[in-house]
C-alpha cells in the first residue's frame, strides 16, 4: 500500500480566510524551511434538515458539493504559494478533513497520524498586537489537548506568538512553552466550548493503524479501493475527488494514469475485523 506522504512532514493548518493563512504559511515556508508539508483544512459541514429549510435531499447535497469545493479550491491556492517558494509540487500533501469542531478534529489528527510539527493560527482574528498571547479557542484547544510529541508552532499574521515544543518525556505530563513576549493577558478558562468535548489521547491499542486510515478525511475506511496511484482510499471520497475534476493522486499529486477503481477486499476484511476487536474504538 506504500507510505502515506504526510507520516514524518510539517503539517500546516489554513482556513479560507487566504489572506490570513497566506501569512503564516510563508512564515513556516521561510523560517522553518521545510522540504516536505501537509496543508491541513477543517471543512464545518453544511447542516441543513430538508423538512425545515424547503430543499430537497438533492439541492443540500448539490449545496455541500460546491462548500467541499471550495475547501479544496483554497487548498490548492496555498499549494500554489507553497511550489512558487520552491516546493517540489509531490511534497505538499493536502488534507481536509470534515467536523463540527476543529479544534477536536486537529487534535484527533495528531493522534492518527502521529504528527510531531504542527503550525496553526494563535488568533481569532488576523490583528496582531506586541505582546499578544494565544486568544483564539481553536488554539488555546489544541495546545491544551495536543500529545506532547507534537511541536506546535502558533502565528498571527505572519508573527511568531508563541512555540509549544515537543517532547517524549511520557513522566512529566505537562507541555514544555516558549513564550515571545511577557503578557498579563490570562487565556480564557471556562468559556471554551471546545472544552466539553474533551478529546482522550488513548492507548496505541485503541488508535487505528495508519494503513487503515483515508489518506483524504483521515477516518478509518469502511469501502477501501485502490485508485491508479497505488494507494488505497474510502471509495466515497476519492470519487468525490475524480468528480470535482481531479486527474491527479491526492497522496503523491502526480497525474493518474486512469480513474478506475478496484475494491481493496482483503483490507476490508482487515478493518472489519480490527473493528470488531475495539468496540471503543471513536471515529
Amino acid at each position: 500500500m506504500g507510505e502515506t506522504l504526510y507520516s514524518n512532514v510539517t503539517y500546516v493548518a489554513v482556513n479560507q480566510d487566504f489572506r490570513e493563512s497566506k501569512l503564516n504559511l510563508l512564515w513556516t515556508l521561510k523560517t522553518l524551511r521545510v522540504k516536505k508539508l501537509c496543508l491541513l483544512q477543517v471543512h464545518i459541514p453544511f447542516s441543513l434538515n430538508p423538512s425545515s429549510c424547503g430543499l430537497d435531499e438533492s439541492e443540500i447535497n448539490a449545496i455541500q458539493d460546491s462548500e467541499l469545493k471550495t475547501s479544496y479550491d483554497s487548498l490548492y491556492k496555498y499549494r500554489d504559494i507553497c511550489t512558487n517558494e520552491g516546493v517540489n509540487e509531490k511534497d505538499v500533501g493536502i488534507s481536509l478533513v470534515s467536523g463540527y469542531g476543529v479544534g477536536e478534529e486537529i487534535v484527533k489528527l495528531i493522534n492518527q497520524n502521529n504528527i510531531k510539527k504542527l503550525v496553526m493560527g494563535a488568533a481569532a482574528d488576523p490583528h496582531y498586537s506586541r505582546g499578544m498571547s494565544i486568544t483564539s479557542r481553536k488554539a488555546e484547544y489544541v495546545s491544551q489537548h495536543a500529545p506532547t510529541r507534537c511541536k506546535i508552532w502558533f502565528i498571527c499574521k505572519g508573527k511568531l506568538i508563541k512555540t509549544r515544543e515537543g517532547s517524549f518525556d511520557l513522566g512529566n505530563p505537562s507541555d514544555s512553552f516558549t513564550e515571545l513576549h511577557t503578557s498579563t493577558q490570562n487565556p480564557n478558562k471556562g468559556n471554551d466550548p471546545d472544552k466539553d468535548h474533551s478529546v482522550s489521547n488513548g492507548s496505541e491499542a485503541d488508535c487505528a493503524p495508519e494503513d487503515y486510515l483515508c489518506p483524504i478525511s483521515k477516518d478509518i475506511m469502511r469501502d477501501p479501493h485502490v485508485a491508479a496511484d497505488g494507494f488505497t482510499y474510502e471509495a466515497k471520497n476519492i470519487r468525490y475527488w475524480l468528480n470535482i475534476g481531479n486527474n491527479t493522486s491526492p497522496n503523491t499529486g502526480a497525474r493518474l494514469a486512469h480513474r478506475d477503481l478496484t475494491p481493496n477486499y482483503t483490507l476490508r476484511s482487515l478493518i472489519k475485523d480490527w473493528l470488531q476487536h475495539h468496540p471503543n474504538y471513536k471515529h
